[in-house]
């Protein structure tokens, strides 16, 4: 027993297994119990070589590295109920302090108390080291081999990353392996491809992309507060009823929406041909208008692509750093002017994305107060519905905004071909589901964190000059679409020949594929989990 124990230091296995039992308790129903192998395999890894060499510097390396693992996955649970990922490290890495300082604020809770007994654990594996007594070398060989046969049998398979590392180790090799793409990312430069437009006029295409909008939270999409006044009270306007995002965050929802790359082929980012590409090919001028800062880190492989633009522009340019941005409330209305400029610059066809703040959190920060509609509450939870609500007020105001400026930019140029589409990059759950705030979710992807709006305006010209699509158009508002094949609608939008353009993929033509499995990224039918 004692060789055993020197093997397996008390304390240190004390450290892990706490990390271990606390993930079980917070939700068993996703936890990974091979885990606990995993961490009999590799404890011995790292102390039997210390023991070997009687070096109590190789055991305090060995603890240390442990407990900086067992500390992200422990946190990552302890807010998010779920182990640590890669996709959580792509978040980290888009996330300024600001950001960051509001998910705490959503997220704090008493669990982090839970935090004291593994620092406290970590400071007397520290202290307790093992003696320097001989090993044990028929115990040290058994464990060995068991070890090795462990290790060969993932190695054959093709799967030691996936099965046999602990899940910090885990999800930094995946994100080593993806960030590769990313900084390519960085490198890229609109591409010239064939494709042409088959519209001999002036051609608009307008994509409006919202942030964290959760349709359920909308009106216009029946939900009982009147969140939608304006949009309601168009009749200019086809809605879509079934549409949801690949992705809970940004970067794979807007990556993919912009690309080639889909939930099935899995494109590298920086190899697939863009939206920017196809309509700059065609003979567009594209544009890119931001609220989104571009300074820092924060959402920075969304800003390598849209910096491919023939123009950019960045509304959020006078702070002096992203967290300065978030803490100033820059509100999308500051978009307004700059697109209308733009429209009445020349009489080029345009590619234009709009990219909003919308309704992200925090959300008290997304609004002015004269659109604090919403103000009566009883506690903490009433509070940030209410404030997510009165962000729904304020987008409803800017979405309107835009249909308006583009309807009035249309009647002076009656031969313009005008589209244009709102989406939501992914949704946003404010206790709609799991008693849960924000996009991040363990386990199965709640259905709040995928279910966005998709609205589409088209000027007169465009209807009359192909009514038969556009009566095509209001009877199948309710097919049900993924977002990441919104590269393929929006070229058919706009009759736009390209190679690449695959008709079962858009949801506005005929030959659209409507019996596409939606399997998002949690690897679940979505529509399956709905009939649940």
């Amino acid at each position: 027993m004692k060789a055993f124990l020197r093997l397996y230091p008390p304390f240190l296995l004390f450290m892990v297994l706490y990390v271990q039992l606390a993930a079980i308790v917070l939700n068993y129903e996703i936890y990974d119990y091979r885990d606990l192998l995993v961490f009999a395999c590799w404890i011995p890894v790292f102390t039997i070589p210390g023991l070997y060499f009687k070096n109590q510097s190789w055991y305090v390396i060995t603890v240390c590295l442990f407990f900086t693992g067992g500390l992200l996955n422990l946190i990552h649970w302890l807010i998010l109920k779920g182990p640590i990922s890669a996709s959580s490290l792509f978040i980290l890495l888009n996330t300024n302090i600001g950001e960051a300082g509001d998910f705490l604020t959503l997220k704090s809770s008493f669990l982090l108390l839970l935090l004291l007994p593994y620092l406290l654990l970590f400071y007397f594996a520290i202290r307790k080291k093992p003696d320097s007594e001989p090993v044990n070398k028929y115990l040290v060989l058994i464990i060995s081999i068991l070890i090795g046969i462990f290790f060969t049998e993932a190695i054959i398979h093709n799967r030691f990353v996936r099965k046999t590392l602990p899940p910090a180790s885990k999800a930094l090799v995946s994100f080593s392996r993806e960030i590769k793409t990313f900084k390519n990312l960085k490198l890229r430069e609109v591409k010239k491809i064939d494709a042409k437009r088959n519209y001999s006029g002036e051609q608009i295409c307008v994509l409006i992309i919202g942030e964290s909008c959760n349709r359920n939270h909308m009106s216009l999409y029946g939900y009982g507060r009147s969140t939608n006044p304006r949009l309601e009270s168009r009749n200019d306007i086809l809605i879509y009823r079934d549409v949801v995002s690949p992705y809970s965050n940004t970067i794979g929802s807007v990556l993919t929406m912009l690309t080639e790359s889909n939930l099935e082929n899995r494109m590298n980012y920086d190899q697939a041909v863009s939206l920017i590409d196809v309509f700059y090919s065609a003979g567009f001028e594209t544009i890119w208008l931001s609220n989104q800062s571009p300074i820092g880190i924060w959402d920075n492989a969304v800003f390598d692509l849209a910096r491919t633009s023939d123009r950019t522009a960045f509304t959020n340019n006078y702070s002096n750093s992203s967290f300065e941005s978030i803490t100033l409330s820059p509100y999308d209305e500051k978009l307004l002017q700059p697109l209308s400029e733009i429209l009445t610059a020349d009489s080029h066809s345009k590619f234009i994305v709009v990219h909003l703040m919308g309704n992200h959190a925090a959300y008290s920060k997304r609004y002015p107060v004269e659109y604090k509609k919403f103000r009566t509450h009883s506690g903490s939870m009433e509070k940030l519905i209410n404030e997510y609500d009165n962000s729904m007020v304020y987008n409803d105001f800017i979405i309107d905004s835009i249909f308006k400026i583009l309807a009035e930019y249309s009647h002076k140029h009656k031969n313009s071909h005008m589209s244009a589409v709102y989406i939501g990059d992914h949704g946003e759950n404010v206790f709609d589901e799991n008693e849960n705030v924000g996009h991040d979710y363990a386990g199965s992807l709640p259905r709040a964190n995928v279910e966005i709006p998709m609205i589409v305006w088209l000027s007169d010209s465009f209807i009359k000059s192909d009514s038969t699509r556009f009566k095509s158009l209001q009877s199948d508002n309710t097919r049900p679409f993924v977002s990441d094949d919104l590269f393929h609608a929006l070229i058919d939008l706009n009759n736009i020949e390209f190679s690449g353009f695959i008709p079962e993929r858009s949801v506005f033509n005929s030959k659209f594929n409507f019996k596409r499995k939606r399997i998002l990224e949690d690897g679940k039918d979505y529509d399956e989990k709905r009939k649940e």
